[in-house]
């Protein structure tokens, strides 16, 4: 079974992002530097936002950081296949994929829309691209299980 802060790390590698591993919960604040515990258990995924109703304040996007979907600061208001570099190059409801899971991108990545995976109609940009969840398995927080992105199917 896979877990989901590997599915993370996956989906943030095809991303062309990064992503900073520590063993253990920290005994710092989320967000802080700090120290590992050296407790195994992992603390549970956190949805700060909703990806799919981008309930952020102006000028911010509710985007995957990490292993949590948090809001980020818009720096490019890139639309639907527009090329980017990483998070805060893509307008809210849009994340920066590699071009290699995108049907027409013309760059080395480009933004594509989240959305819905239960909505049988959610619509992509391109034909060839279907709505996939961005986590899948079976170790899938339920609060995630419905979050997509328009993608070339696997």
């Amino acid at each position: 079974m896979a877990k989901p802060r590997l599915l993370a790390a996956f989906t943030l590698f095809v991303a062309g992002g990064c992503i900073q591993f520590e063993h253990g919960p920290t005994t710092d604040g989320p967000g802080e530097p700090g120290t590992t515990t050296g407790e195994d258990d992992e603390p549970p995924p956190t949805v700060d936002c909703d990806p799919l109703s981008q309930d952020c304040p102006d000028g911010q996007a509710c985007s995957l950081a990490g292993d949590d979907f948090v809001c980020i600061e818009v720096f490019v208001d890139g639309a639907p296949g527009d090329a980017c570099q990483a998070a805060g190059e893509c307008g809210p409801g849009l994340v920066c994929l590699s071009a290699v899971v995108l049907g027409d991108c013309e760059a080395s990545s480009c933004c594509s829309a989240l959305c819905e995976v239960s909505d049988t109609g959610a619509q992509c940009g391109s034909s060839s691209e279907v709505c996939a969840p961005v986590f899948a398995g079976e170790d899938v927080p339920p609060m995630w299980a419905d979050y997509g992105v328009c993608r070339l199917p696997s």
